[in-house]
């Protein structure tokens, strides 16, 4: 429907499209009465003479219509024209949560907490109102310029105003890797503990960068993992994670919706008694100072150090000596350490040694590590401005004698003999653990493990090891706790490297994408999808497309029509994040 771009319909002038849903087309428009942007979902005109869509349709308006809410997009009004009928909803001017992990990979536990007690928020008022989402995804939290979080998208909310009512279900609906046992097994029961549910996949990706099913896997071998699967506890991926923050994940995405939590309120409860690290600027600790004499209870944040392995750690002390002045310049940090000479890294990449002069770092929260052999690692986050300059310094402590860890206990062992420097890991994958289960009586150290991917497929070498990965047959290791490089090779598109901190009795899994994925829309369907110059056999609409490492030409073509945007774009590199670009083409008659 591109032919409205630019048109006023019912006092709307259609600006452009942002987007496609499974029940129509989202558009910019601006009201010409009130001169605000409002967003459009106007209804697919195939699905207009189908009352099942259409009474669907007409229940999201519905629902989003009875709350009233800052953290859900509001409804403006329903209306029926000449080009079918269309819901006016409040314009997001943002992206994604989905869009942010895909750009930056898991979030800072700040910036979590904050979203997700506003995501929580949005979803008790709904609850209340006896309103399920049954569709809580990344895809559907929007984040304003102001990173105010918005749930949108009641497509598939279920009213439950009266016990008698009949209970309206397309499908099973949902998004599968979010969706709760009880959505899986097609049961009627859907209550908002199936919210809770998809929520604490959400919560569990949003901090690890990973849902806890694989892509791999066959929709039936999803399906059964949620219905029937053990799930890796999310600080096992990411040791960042406070434990009691990961118990709560896992008891929200209980395979039981009776051992949930019952409630959204009760789930925040649960929440805002984790302990996470304090915030590393003086201008946003008395932001929260402000905010919490004012009255104002969002979540602030309990001071908290934590070092190496994302454990507290209370001899690591650090102070904020001043913020400049904020202007027109780049952002940058200076940091000092005592002693000198400790490795800095920002954000996973290593910056230099202290002491370290003028930085420039992104604007926002920066986590920062400081270590330096035989002493604890010190990390903290920061919050920097545009153009703002902050100056700090870390205390690091000297690692005391017995302050190591006892080492993993091995098969048939019970000290673990040290693996001498240089030497092979011990490869612990399907072949076994690779243990001769001797001891040489040596002192024994600290371990950790490690677990390592290639997408498709490839080779991963630490420590004098190589092995052949994959996503299902995965390259693991037990290594001296410590910092590797790690080098994941494919056959043709090169080696990614990266360092990582093995810290003891932990398991760090990193998996290294040599592909991306694309998802092609067009309107209308069925256009031929062309890569690079290539007729791929493939329609649209589809998803999950993998393209190699590259630069790519991609395109739908369909006899009879123009494609509007022609060709587009799309560059895939090596990356540590799985990523998914959507395209959408317009299709018009010749």
């Amino acid at each position: 429907m591109d032919y409205i771009i630019g048109k006023v319909i019912d006092g709307y002038k259609i600006e452009k499209v942002l987007g496609q849903g499974g029940m129509g087309t989202v558009y910019l428009a601006k009201d010409t009465t009130l001169d605000r942007d409002v967003a459009l979902k106007i209804m697919d005109t195939r699905l207009t003479g189908d009352d099942t869509f259409l009474k669907r349709f007409q229940s999201e308006a519905r629902a989003l219509a009875k709350l009233q809410n800052p953290h859900i997009v509001s409804i403006y009004a329903l209306r029926e024209t000449q080009i079918g009928l269309f819901i006016v909803m409040e314009y997001v001017d943002g992206g994604t949560l989905a869009d942010r992990l895909e750009e930056k990979g898991a979030l800072d536990l700040h910036t979590t907490m904050k979203m997700f007690k506003e995501i929580l928020n949005a979803l008790s008022h709904a609850h209340e109102a006896g309103i399920i989402h049954r569709d809580i995804k990344p895809g559907n939290i929007m984040v304003n310029q102001a990173g105010q979080v918005k749930v949108t998208d009641f497509g598939l909310a279920k009213m439950q105003e009266q016990a008698s009512a009949v209970t309206m279900t397309v499908g099973t609906g949902g998004t599968l890797f979010y969706m709760s046992p009880e959505q899986v097994r097609g049961l009627a029961n859907v209550d908002q503990r199936g919210d809770l549910y998809s929520l604490g996949i959400t919560l569990y990706e949003t901090l690890t960068g990973t849902t806890p099913f694989s892509d791999t896997e066959s929709d039936f071998e999803i399906r059964q993992n949620i219905v029937e699967g053990k799930v890796t506890p999310p600080d096992k991926l990411n040791p960042h994670i406070p434990k009691e923050l990961s118990k709560i994940i896992m008891k929200s995405i209980d395979k039981s919706a009776d051992k949930r939590y019952q409630t959204a309120a009760e789930m925040w409860k649960a929440m805002e008694q984790v302990r996470i690290p304090v915030m590393g600027t003086a201008g946003e600790m008395a932001s929260a100072a402000a905010a919490s004499s004012s009255g104002d209870s969002s979540f602030i944040p309990k001071p908290v150090i934590f070092g190496a392995i994302g454990l507290v750690l209370v001899g690591v002390l650090y102070l904020v000596f001043g913020v400049l002045m904020v202007g027109e310049s780049p952002s940058t940090v200076s940091i000092s350490s005592s002693p000198d000479g400790a490795e800095v890294e920002i954000n996973g990449n290593v910056v230099g040694t202290t002491p370290l002069s003028d930085v420039e770092v992104e604007t926002g929260r920066n986590l920062v590590r400081v270590t330096k052999d035989d002493f604890q690692a010190a990390d903290t986050l920061i919050q920097i401005e545009e153009g703002q300059a902050i100056s700090f310094a870390m205390a690091l402590q000297a690692t005391l004698p017995g302050m190591e860890e006892e080492p993993i206990a091995q098969s048939g062992q019970t000290d673990e003999q040290p693996t001498p420097e240089g030497t092979p890991p011990q490869n612990t994958g399907s072949s076994g653990s690779g243990s001769s289960g001797q001891s040489s009586g040596n002192q024994t150290q600290s371990m950790g493990r490690v677990e390592f991917s290639v997408v498709p497929a490839g080779t991963v070498a630490v420590g004098g090891s190589e092995s052949s990965a994959s996503l299902g047959s995965p390259f693991r290791a037990e290594l001296r706790a410590g910092e590797y490089t790690v080098k994941f090779t494919h056959p043709q598109h090169g080696t990614k490297t990266q360092t990582i901190r093995v810290p003891s009795g932990k398991t760090i899994a990193r998996t290294c994408y040599f592909e991306q994925y694309v998802n092609i829309q067009a309107n209308p369907v069925w256009g031929t999808i062309y890569i690079d110059g290539a007729n791929t056999g493939m329609y649209t609409p589809k998803d999950r497309i993998p393209i190699p490492v590259g630069s790519h030409s991609i395109t739908v073509k369909r006899d009879g029509y123009n494609t509007e945007e022609g060709v587009k774009s799309v560059n895939v590199r090596p990356v540590f994040q799985e990523k998914v670009h959507t395209l959408i083409f317009t299709l018009m008659k010749n």
